[in-house]
C-alpha cells in the first residue's frame, strides 16, 4: 500500500531566549545564553493512503508542533519526514488569513496558496463561500470574526480544494453543533473518496469513531501508535492515574458534620457477590452499598448512577424512590444490592455516582464518586453506548421488480 506520511525520528527544538537582546549578545560573543525546548522527539511513524489518523496528547504535548512540520510551516531539526500529495490543512485559527481582507478575498488567496490556479479559484469559490455559511460576513473584514467563523472559513476553503492529505487540528473544537456535525459529514466524505486525514482533537469520541489508528503523544514523545479504540483506552487510563486522588472502592473514612447518615463502601461485584472490576457485555454487575445512619427514624433513600468515564455522559441512574421502594429507616446499618441485570454497555470504563437523600429523594445526605468503578470488555468496535437486541431481514424482491419486462 502506498505511503502518504512517513516520519523516521523527528525531532523539533526550540532556542529559548528570556531577553530579545541575548539572542543579539549570544551572536557577537558566542557564548551560549538560551536553553532548548524539545517540543518533539524522536518521533516515528506511517500513514497508508487513504488512512484517517487521530493525534491525540494533553496540551504541550506536541501535537500542534507534528502538523506544522507536516505542513511545511515549519522544519524539524532532526529526523525526516516525507509527504506525498498536495495538503490542505487548518491549523491555529486564522492561520494565513489577513485581518483586513473580507471573508471573500481571504478564502480566495488561500485557495490560491493551497495550489489552485485562478480559474480554479474562480470555478471553486461559491461552493467555498456557500459551505462556510457566512452570508453578510463574508464582505466583512476577518479581524471582526468570532473564532467560530474563522473556523468555518478555513474549514470552508481547506475541504472545497480537493487534497490529497487533510490536516486538522482541534478545528471542530469551537464550531457549532450544526457546523460540526456538516464538518463530520465532510470528512466522512473524503474517506469514501480515499483521502488520507490527520485529525487532531481533545474529543476522544471523534478519534474513536473517525479514525483507524491513533498517536499518542506526551511531552514530544510518541507513547502509542495503533489501533484508535486501543490507543484511546490507554491515554484515558493514563488520564485517570494522573488525577486519581482516593481508591477506587471509595471507602468513607469520615461522615460530613450535620449528615444524618452516609455511605460507608460501595463495591462493585458479580452475580456471585464477589468483587470485580471487568464484565463482559451481557453480564450482570452487582454494587453493594454499605450505610451508616445516626438517626434511624431518619428514612432514607439511595440513587446509583452509572457515567462512561471517557466523556462523564451520564449512562443511566437508578433508586430506590424512582422504583416505588420503602425508605430505608429503623437501623443504624444497612447493606443494600442493586442488581444490574445484562448489562448492555459496550467497551469502556464506567465510574459510579451514589446519592443518600431522604425520604422524599431531595434532600441530600451523601454523595459517593467511585472512579472508575467498572469496565466493559469486548473484541469490536461499535459506537456508542449500549448495544440493544436486533436482527436484519431483508424482504424478498417482489415478482414485478424481478420479472424480464417483454
Amino acid at each position: 500500500m502506498d505511503i502518504a506520511v512517513r516520519a523516521v525520528n523527528v525531532s523539533k527544538r526550540y532556542d529559548v531566549y528570556r531577553r530579545p537582546i541575548d539572542r543579539v549578545i549570544e551572536f557577537f560573543t558566542r557564548r551560549r545564553r538560551h536553553d532548548v525546548f524539545p517540543a518533539l522527539e524522536d518521533v516515528s511513524f506511517e500513514v497508508q493512503k487513504g488512512e484517517t489518523i487521530g493525534i491525540i496528547g494533553q496540551n504541550g504535548a506536541g501535537k500542534s508542533t507534528l502538523l506544522k512540520l507536516l505542513c511545511g510551516v515549519t522544519r524539524a531539526s532532526f529526523g525526516t519526514l516525507e509527504t506525498h500529495g498536495t495538503i490542505a490543512s487548518i491549523l491555529e485559527l486564522g492561520t494565513g488569513f489577513h485581518p483586513e481582507f473580507s471573508g471573500r478575498d481571504n478564502a480566495a488567496l488561500n485557495a490560491a496558496i493551497l495550489g489552485l490556479s485562478a480559474s480554479e479559484v474562480r470555478e471553486r469559490l461559491p461552493d467555498i463561500l456557500e459551505f462556510s455559511e457566512l452570508g453578510s460576513f463574508l464582505d466583512r473584514p476577518v479581524k471582526t470574526y468570532s473564532s467560530g467563523m474563522y473556523m468555518r472559513l478555513a474549514f470552508s476553503v481547506a475541504v472545497n480544494v480537493d487534497p490529497d492529505i487533510l490536516v486538522i487540528d482541534e478545528a471542530l473544537a469551537v464550531g457549532d453543533g450544526h457546523f460540526q456535525k456538516k464538518c463530520i459529514e465532510k470528512i466522512r466524505e473524503f474517506q469514501q473518496a480515499g483521502k488520507t486525514i490527520l485529525f487532531c482533537s481533545h474529543s476522544l469520541y471523534y478519534i474513536s469513531s473517525i479514525c483507524s489508528r491513533a498517536l499518542w503523544l506526551d511531552e514530544g514523545r510518541a507513547m502509542r501508535y495503533g489501533p484508535s479504540l486501543d490507543v484511546v483506552h490507554e491515554y484515558e487510563t493514563f488520564l485517570r492515574e494522573r488525577d486519581r486522588e482516593k481508591p477506587a472502592s471509595a471507602v468513607a473514612e469520615v461522615s460530613e458534620a450535620g449528615t444524618p447518615a452516609r455511605f460507608r463502601e460501595i463495591v462493585v461485584c458479580d452475580a456471585a457477590g464477589l468483587p470485580r472490576d471487568r464484565f463482559a457485555r451481557g453480564e450482570d454487575v452487582h454494587i453493594r452499598l454499605r450505610i451508616e445512619s445516626d438517626v434511624p427514624e431518619q428514612p432514607v433513600h439511595v440513587l446509583v448512577g452509572i457515567h462512561r468515564e471517557a466523556d462523564d455522559l451520564q449512562c443511566f441512574t437508578v433508586g430506590t424512590h424512582a422504583d416505588g421502594l420503602a425508605p430505608l429507616s429503623g437501623r443504624t446499618e444497612y447493606e443494600l444490592t442493586v442488581r444490574l441485570l445484562d448489562l448492555p454497555l459496550l467497551r469502556g470504563d464506567y465510574s459510579i455516582i451514589a446519592y443518600l437523600g431522604d425520604e422524599h429523594a431531595m434532600a441530600v445526605f451523601d454523595r459517593r464518586d467511585v472512579r472508575p468503578a467498572f469496565s466493559m470488555t469486548g473484541d469490536r468496535f461499535e459506537v456508542g453506548m449500549i448495544s440493544v437486541d436486533h436482527r436484519w431481514e431483508l424482504e424478498p424482491a417482489s415478482v414485478e421488480a424481478v420479472a424480464p419486462s417483454r
